[in-house]
C-alpha cells in the first residue's frame, strides 16, 4: 500500500475505497475507529465515513504498527499518544529556539552598532537556520 500513488487533487475517499487501498475490511476500519481515539473520520450529510488524505497517512500508521509491527491495540495507542506528545514538545522546544534566535539576531545588531560608533550597520548577513 502506497499512498503517494493516490491523486493527490483527491479530497475524500469512502470506506470502500479505504478498504481497497489497505487491503482491510470494512469492519476492521469501523473497529480502528472506535478503538483509536486519535483517528477522527468525518461524515458526509447522508452519515457515511469519508477519509481525508490526512486520515489516510493515520491509518497508514495504524496498519503499520498493528498489521505489520504486530502491536497490540493498546499498544499502538500508547505509541501514537506518545508521538503527538513528542511533536508538541518538539514544536514548543522549535518556537522557543526562535525567539532565542531572535534576541540573539537583535543583541548581535547592538554589539556592531557600539563598534561602529554608533551605526547600525551589520557586515555579515546571519544566516537564516528557519
Amino acid at each position: 500500500m502506497h499512498l503517494e500513488q493516490l491523486s493527490p487533487t483527491k479530497r475524500y475517499y469512502s470506506i470502500s475505497e479505504v478498504s481497497r487501498i489497505f487491503g482491510l475490511s470494512v469492519a476492521k476500519l469501523r473497529f480502528w475507529e472506535e478503538n483509536f481515539p486519535s483517528l477522527k473520520i468525518q461524515r458526509n450529510r447522508s452519515g457515511e465515513r469519508v477519509f481525508t488524505q490526512k486520515d489516510l497517512e493515520h491509518l497508514q500508521l495504524i496498519y503499520e504498527l498493528v498489521e505489520e509491527r504486530r502491536f497490540t491495540l493498546e499498544g499502538a495507542r500508547n505509541y501514537i499518544k506518545n508521538k503527538q506528545h513528542k511533536q508538541s514538545e518538539y514544536a514548543e522546544v522549535l518556537a522557543r529556539l526562535q525567539r532565542l534566535r531572535g534576541f540573539l539576531v537583535e543583541l548581535r545588531e547592538e554589539i556592531v552598532a557600539v563598534e561602529n560608533g554608533g551605526r547600525r550597520e551589520v557586515e555579515e548577513e546571519v544566516e537564516d537556520f528557519s
